[in-house]
């Protein structure tokens, strides 16, 4: 009589592991945990029972994947044909219950990338080819759709969606229960659907290191921005509104930084949504 076929898998301390993985020391699998095929989970890492990782996908030291979690299964996306992409993470991060991670798909570049030390709570959600920085926290329920880039240190309450394509600079704050199909702009307090700049982020800025000149010089350049002018998404002419803060003297690092973004933004149209299907159409 034929052996029944486990697909690779061989049992280990009540967990699944397929025998293409390659597992760091010290690492620990709770029971009912499945670790499958070109998964390479770093040293200290730990996976709780019935989180599943799949592969390709590369994790690395230090991180912790909680009860339920599915990190590097298929994008949801109509197109995939079942292309080997993948998933990059970097250290320390924290998958709690329920979190779901995508591999890539061949038109994103084929690789969803997180970073080092990032919380992602209870039913977060990380899409196809999204790029996460280091220290993003995702509250509960956090939806980001598939192309998103988020930059270091952004903070997201609980249920935030986040349209797909859409960039959100380093150092933001997005209110819970906010939307956006737009680029939402380094160092700023975004709330509401859609979601719209309220203030500096002093919270962050100050947690950053920034020092109080600069802090003053961004409430500043916030203040000419945002509040102004007549739109609620900012200046549109990103030019002239860098003349004037520099005849101000107001633009430090930060406040370049912030301009920069902008006049990204605008030239893909609030957003690199349209700029892609453009791309794509020619």
């Amino acid at each position: 009589m034929n052996e029944p076929s486990n697909g690779g898998y061989r049992p280990l301390g009540g967990a699944w592991v397929h025998e293409g993985a390659k597992l760091g020391e010290n690492v620990v699998l709770e029971p009912g945990a499945v670790i499958g095929a070109d998964v390479v989970l770093g040293a200290d890492s730990w996976v709780g029972s019935g989180a599943t990782v799949k592969g390709p996908a590369t994790l690395g030291i230090g991180n912790q994947v909680y009860s339920g979690a599915v990190i590097g299964e298929a994008p949801q996306d109509i197109g995939y044909q079942g292309e080997p992409t993948r998933v990059e993470i970097g250290d320390k991060n924290v998958f709690r219950e329920g979190v779901t991670v995508h591999r890539g798909t061949v038109k994103g570049g084929a690789l969803t990338a997180i970073g080092s030390h990032n919380y992602f709570m209870v039913g977060s959600h990380v899409g196809h080819d999204c790029v996460v920085g280091d220290h993003v926290i995702l509250s509960n329920d956090v939806l980001l759709a598939g192309h998103c880039h988020v930059g270091s240190h952004a903070n997201f309450g609980g249920g935030v969606a986040i349209v797909q394509y859409t960039t959100v600079g380093r150092l933001t704050f997005v209110g819970g229960l906010s939307g956006t199909a737009r680029d939402l702009p380094p160092f700023i307090i975004h709330d509401g659907v859609p979601a719209l700049p309220r203030s500096i982020n002093l919270v962050g800025a100050r947690r950053g290191g920034m020092s109080r000149e600069r802090i003053h010089s961004l409430k500043e350049a916030f203040h000419y921005l945002f509040e102004d002018d007549d739109s609620m998404f900012g200046r549109e002419d990103v030019d002239a509104a860098r003349e004037e803060l520099e005849r101000r003297g107001l633009v430090t690092e930060e406040v370049d930084e912030l301009l920069n973004f902008m006049k990204a933004s605008r030239e893909g149209k609030y957003g690199r949504m349209l700029q892609a299907r453009k791309t794509e159409q020619q």
